[in-house]
């Protein structure tokens, strides 16, 4: 259904100005004869006043031409490619998405020998010079002016250039040697058992900064007395699982549907597992740990009712996860080895329970 727009405006004796939805345009005459003229061409229209008899004729018209119309069509086109392309690019986005969730813990720091950098060599014995100072002394005394350098008088600014050189590689050798004796340091108090430098090792490997970035959150306590840690996972599944499959149609049109509850359960199932698996993984690599407890929280609705409690409880040792291999692995099923405590319905999601 659609509606027409007309409305004529009387400027003069038998002159009236039309305004409607396809331009404006002007009529001169009255009930028996009018001549109509606007953007699409004149047209005359004469009438019996009684007879119900018309007559109306087109007798000009304005006919675009094939070079407007070739343009107006390419543009078109152009821009049916363009939402084609944008279409094409969100769904790949969206594909992205889904396999990061279900691949969180595929991604994993490289395990640090906190013994091999306690018992490493000093870059250089402090009484001598570093690496850097030599090879800047060496350019220094080979150094030999050319004929240029002697003409112009550019031998003392070259020799001045090369003294500077030699200070500033003495600044990156005291670097080089501070950032190792740091290390060392700092290796000797991982393996200590020291709070802070377990909290500084983790910091300073920044480990879990893509599920930050995707909407979860990461806090763990030490153990004083134990080679342990426990962490709390806030999933925050709401604005990190995605609640519409995307697709593209057979015209090349970006589809959105709502995804099923079965689909969508089952990808907050992995994405937790992954994650889970992902956190004992980098803690197992970065400190000297021996088990690793992993509670994930989140907000459960049942009966219309929100409430927020632990969703999955799962402990981990080291020699157990030593003895899982994580290519092409179910994250769920793969929690399900480990002692945990976890009540999932395939329509409903998770349900709270109690920590291991």
């Amino acid at each position: 259904m659609s509606f027409r727009f007309r409305r004529s405006v009387k400027i003069a004796p038998g002159v009236k100005v039309n305004f409607g939805k396809r331009g404006v345009s002007t009529t001169i005459g009255g009930k028996g004869m009018r001549v109509t003229t606007g953007s699409h061409g004149t047209s005359v229209g004469s009438s019996i006043p009684g007879t119900g008899i018309y007559y109306h004729k087109k007798i000009s018209s304005r006919k675009k031409r094939p070079q407007r119309t070739n343009y107006e069509r390419i543009q078109q086109n152009e821009l049916k490619q363009e939402k084609m392309e944008q279409a094409k690019q969100d769904v790949l986005r969206y594909a992205s998405h889904v396999e990061m969730l279900q691949s969180v813990h595929e991604e994993v720091n490289d395990t640090i020998d906190w013994e091999e950098i306690q018992q490493s060599p000093p870059p250089f014995e402090p009484d001598q010079r570093g690496p850097n100072e030599t090879g800047a002394i060496k350019e220094l005394e080979n150094y030999k002016p050319g004929l240029l350098d002697k003409l112009f008088r550019r031998v003392q600014k070259k020799k001045a250039a090369l003294q500077k050189e030699i200070v500033r590689a003495q600044e990156k050798d005291q670097a080089m040697y501070e950032e190792w004796k740091g290390e060392v340091e700092l290796a000797e108090r991982v393996l200590s058992g020291e709070g802070r430098a377990w909290l500084e090792a983790v910091q300073k490997a920044n480990p879990f900064e893509d599920i930050s970035a995707l909407g979860s959150n990461v806090k763990w306590t030490f153990f004083a007395d134990a080679p342990q840690v426990t962490v709390k996972l806030d999933i925050k599944n709401k604005e990190v699982i995605p609640t519409k499959v995307l697709s593209i149609t057979k015209t090349g049109r970006l589809s959105q549907r709502k995804m099923g509850k079965s689909k969508y359960y089952q990808l907050y199932q992995d994405y937790v597992s992954s994650c889970a698996l992902r956190i004992a993984r980098e803690f197992f690599a970065i400190l000297p740990l021996e088990e690793v407890q992993i509670n994930v929280y989140d907000d459960v609705e049942i009966d219309n009712v929100v409430d927020y409690g632990c969703i999955l409880s799962v402990r981990m040792s080291r020699e157990e996860m030593e003895q899982t291999f994580f290519d092409n692995i179910d994250c769920s099923d793969t929690i399900e080895t480990f002692t945990h405590n976890m009540k999932f319905l395939k329509t409903k999601g998770f349900r709270i329970v109690e920590e291991v």
